[in-house]
């Protein structure tokens, strides 16, 4: 019995010394002190020096051939074979039949106006003898030359006025001029090559009837193309005529030379942007192809080049002043690929070199060397 009162009172004892124990440890612990400084964030920046820079404009487009025609007849009659065939990718040299439509009937109708036309001189040829003995032999050769199956040579020269009157009053002027026309007409039933080159597109075959404004193919001159680009129109002031223009195939495997030739006055009113023209002279390329095209247009003064990742809020960028975030407002005059080239800050600035995540307006922060 004594002992179980022993431990008791001596396990009572153990545990109150422990409680004293660990108040007193309790009180001792001194609270860490929390850290109030904040942590600034460091950036990287380079000094602005404002330049003069080249602009390079970059686009791309397929050439055509700067030479064309759009063949359509003005008449109507049957299509004709002739000794070279009317399909496309075969070549003709200049003044080489093309098209001929029959024109036999139409043809007759010309033959007929000029024997008649012929038969009305001959009748003037008495009253000219007495009336105008000095225009006789004059008139008796153009009689003369007059023929069925050619062109109507051109009338005298008369100058006589009472002549003039007289052979207006017998409508040789009139049946003259219309016979002239029917003949401009008949020289529609064929249509020769303008220039030396090749059939691209043909609608026809020979046998088919033709009517007056159908298409009938297009033809071209190989080796002479222009290039159609379209430009921002904010760039139209820095090109020129006659400027040299790089180009290359869209594999970069082959380049080419080009100049800049026409500049188009209106602005498309959607895209912002205006057409510009480049000829390119090649035996190597066909029309339809795509080229880049880099013209080396005028250079500009008192601007940088900056990266398009500085940029925020579409116009602007961040400097460092007084060790803080600046935004200011740049102006773009050209961009590049992967750069910009820009107005509005002044030269040893202290641009932002690399974009700062969260940065803002008034931001403190470091210069990190």
């Amino acid at each position: 019995m004594r002992k179980t009162i022993l431990s008791i009172i001596g396990s009572v004892l153990i545990i109150a010394l422990s409680f004293l124990l660990y108040k007193k440890m309790a009180s001792s612990k001194k609270a860490p002190k929390k850290n109030t400084e904040k942590s600034l964030q460091s950036v990287v920046v380079k000094k602005v020096v404002n330049s003069s820079l080249p602009i390079e404009i970059k686009s791309t487009g397929s050439i055509l051939a700067k030479n064309r025609a759009v063949l359509y007849s003005e008449v109507q009659g049957v299509f004709q074979a002739t000794s070279t065939l009317f399909k496309a990718g075969v070549r003709y040299n200049k003044g080489q039949v093309l098209i001929r439509i029959n024109q036999a009937e139409f043809g007759a109708s010309v033959k007929s106006q000029r024997i008649a036309f012929k038969s009305l001189i001959t009748s003037l040829l008495a009253d000219i003898q007495f009336d105008y003995p000095n225009e006789l032999q004059t008139w008796k050769n153009y009689e003369a030359s007059i023929s069925a199956n050619r062109n109507l040579p051109q009338l005298p020269k008369v100058i006589d006025t009472k002549l003039a009157n007289y052979l207006s009053v017998k409508n040789v002027n009139s049946t003259y001029y219309t016979i002239k026309n029917l003949e401009t007409r008949l020289n529609k039933y064929t249509i020769t090559a303008p220039f030396s080159g090749v059939l691209v597109e043909t609608n026809v075959t020979p046998g088919s009837l033709v009517s007056p404004g159908q298409k009938l193919g297009e033809f071209i001159q190989p080796g002479v193309y222009e290039l159609e680009l379209n430009v921002n129109a904010s760039l139209k002031d820095f090109l020129k005529v006659g400027r040299k223009v790089t180009l290359w195939n869209t594999d970069h495997t082959s380049n080419y030379t080009g100049t800049l030739t026409r500049i188009n006055a209106q602005v498309d009113r959607a895209s912002q942007t205006v057409q510009v023209f480049v000829q390119v002279n090649s035996s190597q390329l066909n029309e339809g192809e795509y080229l880049e095209a880099q013209i080396e247009a005028e250079q500009v003064e008192g601007v940088t080049e900056i990266e398009r990742n500085l940029v925020i809020d579409q116009d602007y960028v961040f400097i460092v002043e007084n060790n803080r975030l600046k935004k200011v407002q740049i102006s773009t005059i050209h961009s590049n690929e992967n750069t910009l080239i820009v107005k509005g800050l002044k030269d040893n600035t202290e641009l932002i070199a690399l974009p700062v995540p969260g940065g803002y307006d008034g931001m403190k922060i470091t210069i990190r060397k």
